[in-house]
């Protein structure tokens, strides 16, 4: 994936930890677990109108860093998760991407 999608520079800053450990440490991990699904869901609904693929990799990162979570979530919010629903979605925007490029 593309240096703006796994660890872009300017969210390393001077810090021995990446922006998103440090909003675990600050917010908790279930409001870290909340982000990252809005997040993905907001690249998913921008992707046409600003960076195309970049941001359906963004996207699948959060749900990613979501996947990581997905032991407490499943505490927290019982079987049903969003995270699925976007998943779909977001493979279906990257399909459409790829069938639009060819």
């Amino acid at each position: 994936m593309a240096g703006n999608v796994n660890h872009p520079a300017h969210y390393e800053a001077s810090t021995s930890i990446e922006c998103i450990e440090a909003m675990e440490l600050m917010f908790g991990e279930q409001a870290v677990y909340d982000f990252c699904l809005c997040n993905a869901y907001k690249y998913i609904w921008r992707h046409k109108n600003k960076n195309g693929l970049e941001d359906l990799d963004k996207a699948e990162w959060y749900l990613n860093k979501a996947s990581e979570m997905q032991e407490h979530a499943d505490e927290w919010y019982g079987d049903e998760d969003d995270r699925y629903r976007l998943m779909k979605l977001l493979n279906s925007k990257k399909e459409e991407r790829c069938r639009e490029s060819h």
